[in-house]
């Protein structure tokens, strides 16, 4: 019975191949202007025979596919003979040149119909076409293989890895696990029940490679022949969500309510009244590996609509850049995301006005430092985050596990005070 079946299918394939080539060689085209009272300016006879190159060159194609048809070649076919086109301007051309530009678009015309049947009579001859076919690809994370199926068609999924593999099968459209694997080896057929999008995930432990087919048995002579492109993007998701990825990312908590307001005064007016220096100590939320800060420093006292909008201005930069796979933490100081978020957040400067800032890490120095009992250069102030006659900016301290960390401020000008504005953000890695 199954050697009967077999010849039957090997003379109907040879009887199609025959039949169509044949088809393709009905239209005949003049390839000069060898037609009594022909005449082509030379701009449309170059348009003449562009078209004509094309279709020839479709007309070979088909021959060749013919013998040995493929599911990508076929596509190709199509797509070419669709791209198919002729017109010419007949203003000025005597009757028997339009003749012969119009026996060419009828030629064109036919050509594109018989191509279209002829595809549909190749695809019923392709018994699996791959719509995936890796080979020994190296997986390191979660991958993931769109595919659009027909209803009816019969999907053949194959994966063959070097060790254990979870694989699952998705209808996307419905968010529903069709089936699940868990193996190293995979085999298998599912008729798809509805067209639409399906996907094939692949989570690895570890590193390993792995090849991947995702095939189809057509279910109707079109079916296959014409299947939309799938477009992949990233977006924001909930835990759970079927290809959702764990993302490296922070979250940013507020230290302050409000933006911590100080006046420095000259050091001849603190002489007599008021205060050179001042001292604001951040409690440290669990969980943060750094403090991101703004200090806006100002000749003025007056506020600007700018103040008090660190946090959100951060939170909207954040949204905005965190998918662009910048790393959380970095060597180098330029690049990174939260340098990358700094940058995108400076103060205003006043070129007038700066002062000195001290980093503490231990409380009694930081008391020392408010009440004059030493001088900065006689304590153990954080050289490293520490900036000596600082403008209006914006930095970065590590806290190095403190629960709480002190920033000190003096100004060493002797006749202007200085106000300053700090907001500083808590960052914990997510």
């Amino acid at each position: 019975m199954y050697s009967t079946l077999f010849n039957n299918m090997k003379t109907t394939k040879y009887l199609i191949i025959f039949l169509a080539t044949i088809a393709l060689h009905s239209c005949t085209v003049n390839t000069e202007n060898t037609n009594t009272g022909v005449k082509l300016s030379d701009r449309e006879a170059y348009r003449y025979n562009k078209a004509l190159a094309a279709m020839q060159e479709v007309e070979l194609l088909s021959r060749q596919i013919s013998i040995a048809p493929t599911h990508e070649a076929i596509l190709t076919l199509q797509t070419k003979a669709q791209e198919l086109e002729y017109n010419y301007n007949d203003n000025g051309m005597n009757v028997a040149t339009m003749q012969h530009c119009d026996s060419l678009k009828n030629c064109i015309k036919a050509c594109q119909e018989r191509i279209a049947q002829c595809s549909k009579k190749w695809m019923l001859q392709i018994k699996e076409i791959h719509l995936v076919n890796v080979h020994e690809q190296l997986l390191t994370e979660r991958t993931y293989y769109p595919v659009y199926l027909n209803k009816g068609e019969k999907v053949y999924i194959k994966v063959d890895a070097s060790s254990t593999l979870s694989t699952k099968f998705y209808n996307i459209d419905t968010d529903r696990l069709i089936k699940s694997y868990q193996s190293s080896k995979i085999s298998d057929s599912l008729t798809i029940a509805n067209t639409g999008i399906y996907l094939l995930e692949i989570t690895p432990k570890g590193k390993q490679y792995a090849t991947v087919s995702l095939g189809i048995n057509p279910a109707t002579s079109s079916s296959p022949s014409y299947r939309p492109a799938i477009k992949s993007e990233k977006v924001e998701c909930n835990k759970g969500d079927i290809g959702a990825i764990a993302v490296p990312g922070v979250k940013m908590r507020k230290c302050f309510e409000e933006p911590r307001k100080f006046t420095l005064r000259g050091q001849i007016k603190a002489a007599f009244s008021g205060n050179a220096k001042a001292v604001v100590a951040i409690q440290i939320p669990a969980g943060t590996t750094d403090i991101l800060y703004t200090m806006r420093i100002a000749t003025s006292e007056s506020s600007r609509s700018e103040d008090g909008k660190f946090h959100d201005n951060l939170t909207r930069s954040y949204k905005r850049i965190k998918f662009l796979g910048l790393p959380i933490y970095e060597k180098s100081s330029s690049n990174g995301l939260l340098n990358t978020l700094l940058d995108d957040n400076r103060p205003i400067r006043d070129e007038d006005a700066y002062c000195n800032m001290y980093v503490f890490r231990n409380k009694s120095q930081a008391k020392q430092f408010q009440d004059g009992t030493n001088s900065a250069s006689n304590l153990n102030y954080d050289v490293d985050y520490s900036t000596i006659g600082t403008q209006s900016c914006n930095g970065r301290i590590a806290t190095k596990g403190a629960k709480t960390i002190y920033l000190a401020f003096e100004n060493e000008r002797m006749r202007y005070s200085n106000y300053l504005w700090i907001e500083v953000e808590a960052v914990i890695p997510t």
